[in-house]
């Protein structure tokens, strides 16, 4: 197994994660140009080639991310993706070279079991109820809002059933009713001092269901990577979120 981005936070706790199991040999690590250290390479196609990875983990950054994971797929090695900044139009792009080398490769816009739950929950809750809102932080210095957890939620609540939201006459700041992802309203907040955590917020006839899910350090992204780590390994086919492997 690889890791692309390896120098990065996720990147070095996955490395270190990955060498501490008994079942994965770790081959070593893709970084950005001119930053290589003994057993890192900053190419796809020679870190292919010297290091012969079964599974590229990747988290770079985007759009480098998508170009490493269609390189991987063109030269039979399978991705699992945690970078955030991919559209739909992006995931169509991997989904077509998944079908078209028949090497498999799985999405997931987060790695914490924790958050699938919550997900999960949230979708069986929708139907219940008239509007929802989704409310996400991170911490300051992540560079893309808003988060693809919160996007991937959004669409899959919207997909779920009608929401109604509260249309608001007049707005004294841009902004201030959030994102609209769907028809769903999103609000990113970053702080430091947090890792991650996202609520979802469901409003029905006189009561309001609240959905949350904190992750207190990037470890509990680690049994989400491990989990899709070994499912990818023999994988043939698009996966898009950890959903179906929890």
């Amino acid at each position: 197994m690889g890791i692309a981005g390896a120098n990065g936070k996720m990147g070095a706790l996955t490395a270190t994660t990955l060498q501490a199991a008994d079942d994965i040999e770790y081959v070593g690590g893709l970084v950005r140009k001119g930053t290589a250290q003994p057993g890192q390479f900053d190419d796809t196609a020679a870190f292919i080639a010297a290091a012969k990875p079964d599974v590229l983990v990747d988290f770079s950054l985007f759009p480098d991310s998508k170009r490493i994971a269609l390189d991987a797929l063109e030269r039979g090695v399978r991705p699992v993706i945690g970078t955030s900044g991919y559209g739909p139009d992006d995931l169509a792009d991997i989904r077509s070279a998944v079908e078209r080398t028949g090497v498999g490769a799985i999405f997931a816009p987060n790695f914490s079991v924790g958050a699938v739950l919550m997900m999960r929950f949230a979708l069986a809750a929708a139907p219940r109820y008239d509007a929802v809102e989704i409310v996400e932080t991170h911490e300051s210095g992540k560079k893309d809002a808003p988060s693809g957890t919160a996007m991937t939620t959004a669409r899959k609540l919207a997909g779920s059933g009608a929401f109604a939201r509260a249309e608001t006459k007049v707005i004294k700041a841009p902004g201030a009713r959030g994102a609209d992802v769907s028809g769903i309203g999103v609000h990113s907040l970053r702080l430091p001092g947090i890792v991650a955590q996202q609520e979802v917020v469901l409003g029905g006839q006189g009561e309001i269901l609240s959905i949350r899910h904190q992750s207190l350090s990037r470890q509990s992204f680690m049994p989400g990577v491990l989990l899709a780590v070994r499912a990818a390994k023999d994988l043939a086919r698009f996966v898009d979120g950890l959903d179906e492997l929890v």
